[in-house]
């Protein structure tokens, strides 16, 4: 009897297990194509380089952290030196 009451139906944890599955199936997807797009765009960023011959500059030197109280070289150029003026003036600000 018992059997024939529930013979056509699906029990609801079957499927909220079936949702949970489809849902992770779904994830993986998108996480999978995030990947794939990664990987070409590098691929690619990298033959680009190879191909237009590309060198790093020498200013893109990435070895001293920028968060340092190291004394530093004077910076050139107009930038440079309002970078330095408006360093300056927060030292002296701070310091009172």
């Amino acid at each position: 009897m018992l059997a024939e009451r529930h013979a056509g139906c699906k029990s609801e944890f079957t499927v909220a297990a079936a949702v949970v599955v489809l849902v992770l199936l779904l994830g993986i997807a998108f996480a999978g194509g995030y990947f794939t797009r990664d990987y070409v765009s590098r691929k690619r960023r990298v033959e680009a380089r190879r191909w237009r011959g590309y060198t790093e500059p020498g200013w893109l030197n990435a070895n001293p952290p920028a968060n340092t109280n190291e004394i530093v070289p004077p910076a050139t150029g107009e930038l440079g030196q309002m970078l330095d003026r408006w360093e300056s003036r927060a030292r002296a600000r701070r310091a009172g």
